[in-house]
C-alpha cells in the first residue's frame, strides 16, 4: 500500500485501497466506534481535500486520515530516553529493562510510559501519548510495543486478541534440558488467594497455554529456552517453567536466587506482526546484551 506521513495525516493513494466507501475503510482499519465518529465529526477522514461521511463512495485520488488528532501535555519524571529498537508512523517498539514498570503505578516512579512521553516530546512530535499494547512484569526485560496514533491504537489493539501480534521470549531456567526438546506446558492459571501478588496452577483457573524449545544447557546447571504465549496470562511463562520443575533464575516470587545472572532470567526477545499498511510481516527482534549475551555464548562454547 502506497502512503506517506504529512504532519498528522496519513495519506493513501486510494487506488491502493480498493474499498468502495468510509464504512468499509472504518471497519477494516478503525474499529472503533469511537473514532469513527471523531474523525467524520472532525473532517479527519478526507478524499483529495473534500471530507467524508459514513456512506461516502470513495471517488479520487487521495485518501486523507488524521492519525494525531490532539496535542497531549504529560509530566516528564524520566530523563533517560528509551532504547528504540523499531519506530514507524503506527508503532513504537523499545527495550524495557530490568526493574522498569511500563505504567506509572500512581506513586510517581519513573516507568516506561513517561520515558517514551518524553522521548516523542523532544522529537517535538504532534503526539506525545503513546500507549502499551501490552505489559511485561517489572523484573522481564525485552521488547514493548506502543501505539503511537490513538486513532490506530483499537487496530492494534484487536491485532493483539486476535493472536495477530506474536510474543517469544527468552527464559533461563534451572536444570537441565537437552538442545532440541519441546514440550509444551497446558495448564490453567489462577491467583493464589493467599499471596494476592502470585499466580499458581489452578483447575478452575483461565486457560493457559506455552510452548517451548530448549537451545541447550550449561555445564553450571541452568538451561536456555525460547518461549511462546499462546495466551497472555499474569506470569505465565514463570508459573508454567516452575510447575515443569524448572524455575526461571532470580525469580523472586516462583524460583530462587542464583549468582549465575543478577536479574531475573526473561527476555522478551521478539515480535512478529503483519503491518496493516505496510503489508508484510515484520520480526522485531530485541539485541542480545550482557548477562543473556554471554550465557547464549556459554551454551554454544560448550557445544564446540
Amino acid at each position: 500500500m502506497e502512503y506517506r506521513l504529512l504532519g498528522k495525516n496519513m495519506e493513501i493513494a486510494l487506488k491502493d485501497i480498493g474499498l468502495e466507501n468510509t464504512q468499509a475503510f472504518f471497519d477494516i482499519f478503525i474499529p472503533s466506534r469511537k473514532w469513527q465518529h471523531l474523525l467524520i465529526q472532525n473532517q479527519g477522514i478526507k478524499i483529495d481535500g473534500q471530507p467524508l461521511k459514513r456512506d461516502s463512495v470513495f471517488r479520487g485520488k487521495q485518501l486523507e486520515l488524521c492519525l494525531y488528532p490532539e496535542l497531549y501535555t504529560y509530566e516528564h519524571y524520566k530523563k533517560e530516553k528509551p532504547v528504540v529498537v523499531y519506530e514507524d508512523e503506527i508503532f513504537l517498539i523499545v527495550y524495557k529493562p530490568c526493574g522498569l514498570l511500563v505504567h506509572d503505578d500512581g506513586q510517581g516512579k519513573d516507568c516506561l510510559q513517561k520515558a517514551v512521553e518524553g522521548y516523542l516530546y523532544d522529537k517535538k512530535e504532534d503526539y506525545c501519548l503513546a500507549k502499551p499494547l501490552h505489559r511485561l512484569d517489572v523484573d522481564t526485560q525485552g521488547l514493548v510495543a506502543f501505539a503511537k496514533s490513538p486513532v490506530m491504537q483499537p487496530l492494534l489493539d484487536s491485532m493483539l486478541a486476535q493472536k495477530m501480534i506474536r510474543r517469544r521470549y527468552l527464559a533461563i531456567v534451572s536444570g537441565k534440558i537437552n538442545k532440541g526438546t519441546r514440550f509444551i506446558i497446558d495448564k490453567p492459571l489462577g491467583r493464589d488467594r493467599h499471596n494476592a501478588a502470585k499466580m499458581l496452577v489452578y483447575k478452575n483457573g483461565q486457560k493457559a497455554l506455552t510452548k517451548a524449545v530448549s537451545l541447550g544447557f550449561s555445564k553450571r546447571g541452568y538451561s536456555i529456552l525460547d518461549c511462546r504465549i499462546m495466551t497472555g496470562r499474569t506470569h505465565q511463562i514463570r508459573v508454567h517453567l516452575s510447575s515443569e520443575g524448572y524455575p526461571i533464575l532470580n525469580d523472586k516470587l516462583y524460583g530462587k536466587k542464583s549468582d549465575i545472572m543478577k536479574n531475573m532470567g526473561l527476555l522478551a526477545y521478539e515480535l512478529t506482526f503483519y503491518h496493516p499498511f505496510k503489508e508484510e510481516e515484520m520480526v522485531i527482534k530485541a539485541p542480545l546484551w550482557g548477562e543473556f549475551r554471554h550465557l547464549m555464548e556459554e551454551i554454544a562454547y560448550e557445544e564446540d
